[in-house]
């Protein structure tokens, strides 16, 4: 079969977090959320132990808590009380151009998206099977390579089917809180929560991003072309 490029890089290109252009009033059936997720177990998963899980939230109860436990994440990294806040910070001090511009509008992007987690109509938990805080880089790296590129995969089936999706980590920070509140194993790792629903309009773009030379180094860090 012939593959046609420029549908798919039309994908790749306009597959990315969307967070104020979700239709929070239209509902999302089981079928796409079912045919979507079947695309994403084509991902690839370390020594091809399959041993992710998709939790699939839609009772409006437990979606309000986990949207709690989301929001309560978001105040502890905006305090820039986690490693990853205290990097962000640094990083954003030293964007310069489009990249400023851009993070000036994802943040109202993101304080919108915290204010209605728990009206999006479907939340999607990915999880890997064990527990790798305390173990090796190789380790860790192979649990999370066996998961997150199933929810990428996931993001990409959804917009193809005029799906939207915003890739969260927040709620980690409250990760068992969470785990109990649908039910999740101790010794499962929640590795992200896509909110997910139709998307608003089908005007999505490219995002501006450095260009491939400037992130590519040839043979030694460094060395570009």
């Amino acid at each position: 079969m012939e593959i046609d490029v420029k549908s798919i890089d039309h994908v790749l290109t306009t597959t990315r977090s969307v967070r104020r252009r979700l239709d929070l009033s239209r509902p999302v059936p089981t079928d796409v959320l079912e045919e979507a997720i079947e695309l994403a177990l084509q991902a690839p998963t370390g020594a091809n132990s399959q041993s992710w899980r998709f939790v699939i939230v839609t009772d409006p109860e437990k979606r309000a808590r986990i949207a709690d436990c989301y929001r309560r994440g978001s105040e502890i990294y905006a305090r820039g009380e986690t490693g990853l806040s205290r990097i962000g910070m640094t990083a954003a001090d030293a964007l310069e151009g489009p990249r400023r511009s851009q993070m000036e509008r994802i943040v109202p992007s993101a304080v919108h998206l915290m204010e209605r987690l728990q009206d999006v109509p479907v939340l999607v938990i990915l999880c890997i099977e064990g527990r790798v805080e305390r173990e090796d880089v190789f380790t860790q790296a192979s649990a999370y390579g066996s998961i997150l590129p199933a929810a990428w995969s996931l993001m990409l089936a959804l917009r193809s089917r005029g799906l939207a999706s915003a890739w969260t980590t927040l709620h980690l920070l409250f990760e068992r809180e969470v785990a109990e509140v649908i039910g999740i194993p101790p010794e499962y790792t929640q590795a992200v929560l896509l909110p997910v629903a139709y998307a608003v309009g089908t005007d999505f773009r490219p995002a501006k991003r450095l260009p491939a030379r400037e992130v590519t180094y040839w043979d030694r860090w460094g060395e570009r072309r």
